[in-house]
């Protein structure tokens, strides 16, 4: 659940209990569901999420790309700030924000494109989001059932 930087004990049950929190949420689940397929879909692709490509903003075709893309960086920029504040709970809340970018991402846009300079930076737009949202809590990890 919690991957980077949770060697403090103290850091650690804040996140936990901001985590309890976040769980209440109507976006918490569905995100979760989308982080988990985010996984899956970079180890498929047999990338990992800190292979660091850099996401190409011409390469993309479809506008949930752009939304998704802009969505990240400016939820990117307020989480650091947040963790840095020990605010875990507003991070954890920034992130469950993405989920409408997200989701439409999931709609329309097709990640295992036929040409490849598309798909690797599909690829890579993915592997950013999880990157830099795994920093506070791994939602790849959570569901339903691990609620308590």
């Amino acid at each position: 659940m919690f991957r980077a930087g949770a060697d403090d004990l103290v850091d650690a049950q804040k996140r936990l209990v901001a985590l309890k929190a976040i769980r209440k949420s109507k976006n918490f689940e569905p995100l979760a569901v989308s982080f988990k397929r985010i996984r899956k879909i970079i180890e498929k692709a047999n990338l990992q999420s800190q292979d660091g490509q850099n996401v190409n903003a011409e390469l993309f075709e479809n506008e949930a790309e752009r939304e998704l893309h802009i969505a990240v960086r400016a939820a990117a920029t307020k989480v650091q700030d947040q963790k840095r504040a020990g605010k875990y709970q507003e991070a954890l809340e920034v992130i469950a924000g993405l989920r409408k970018a997200v989701d439409r991402f999931f709609e329309e846009v097709m990640v295992m494109a036929e040409n490849e300079a598309v798909r690797n930076n599909r690829l890579a737009l993915l592997s950013e989001l999880l990157r830099e949202f795994t920093t506070v809590a791994d939602f790849s990890e959570m569901g339903a059932g691990d609620r308590k």
